[in-house]
């Protein structure tokens, strides 16, 4: 029997919502914008849970590379349930994060399918990367800029905004190469011209606004009940004084980060493996070796540290 058009698209809405509906609870979980969620899985994957790329290990509806999926499960995976994947996975003194059970791995990477898991570590990279880029900025970012760093690490991110204002005419596969040649269309002009840096800190701003206004992304937003209770990024991270060093103290954004991983009234208590990602206060900070590279510092954890785009 066939299936008409109405039907097949009430099918289509259907998924999506369910799909916008877990995004909306990893949004209220770990006070990431519902918007800037939305608006990074449309560009992301275009909100197809089983999204994979060709040209990456990116998987899912974040699109999750999997060192980055390794590195996100170890450092928060505890605080949503999945503490025994967590517990299981090791990161070596160069910062690579592996698995020595080959079953256990494939159903870690595995979860990359799941909506509900990739949207909640999506949530916690937002959140980890707002502050860190924030630090390295010693501004606010926007939502486009904080965009970057989803795409291709805090380094990456930190590297390209800072070159845009500095060395706009730099050409900008010469600077990531690895991440042009996995992003042509992104770094190269369709007659095959290399774009400055400028020219592609405009075109990513431009891909998440135009991103941001699709119709798929208003529908996912609107069928969730609107965006979530959290600030949307910029709102939230308005909260803090605009620094101007080069970062922000682990103290002062303690407490307040903390404050996501709680809910209602009381406070409930904290996982260990969210206390030591957020910092559980000077003595823990001054106990903690020191990094080999800043691509490794604590709070760019969840970041692609060879700056290769995650899509």
């Amino acid at each position: 029997m066939a299936i008409d058009s109405t039907t097949a698209s009430s099918v289509i809405d259907s998924a999506r919502a369910k799909i916008a509906g877990a995004i909306k609870q990893a949004a209220d979980a770990t006070g990431a914008s519902f918007d800037y969620l939305i608006s990074t899985a449309k560009i992301e994957s275009n909100l197809d849970p089983k999204a994979q790329a060709s040209t990456s290990s990116a998987r899912g509806l974040y699109q999750f590379i999997e060192q980055t999926w390794l590195a996100t499960v170890k450092q928060a995976g505890a605080a949503f349930g999945y503490g025994n994947y967590a517990n299981a996975i090791s990161q070596s003194p160069s910062g690579t994060y592996s698995v020595s059970d080959p079953a256990t791995r494939d159903q870690i990477l595995k979860l990359r399918d799941d909506p509900a898991a990739n949207a909640a570590m999506a949530g916690a990279l937002t959140q980890a990367n707002s502050f860190k880029l924030s630090g390295e900025l010693g501004r606010r970012p926007t939502d486009g800029e904080l965009y970057m760093a989803h795409f291709m690490g805090v380094g990456g991110a930190t590297k390209l905004i800072s070159s845009a204002q500095s060395n706009p005419s730099a050409s900008a596969p010469a600077m990531f190469p690895n991440a042009a040649a996995a992003n042509r269309s992104i770094f190269y002009n369709r007659d095959g011209r290399a774009r400055s840096v400028s020219e592609v800190y405009s075109d990513i701003n431009t891909r998440f606004a135009r991103a941001a206004n699709s119709p798929m992304a208003r529908f996912a937003v609107a069928s969730a009940g609107g965006s979530s209770p959290a600030m949307d990024n910029m709102a939230y991270l308005s909260s803090f004084p605009q620094g101007s060093g080069a970062s922000m103290t682990t103290r002062q954004m303690g407490p307040t980060f903390h404050s996501l991983f709680q809910a209602g009234d009381r406070a409930e208590p904290l996982s260990l493996t969210v206390r030591q990602l957020w910092g559980a206060g000077s003595q823990a900070n001054a106990e903690a070796p020191a990094a080999a590279n800043p691509d490794q510092s604590q709070f760019n954890l969840f970041s692609d540290p060879k700056g290769v785009f995650a899509g």
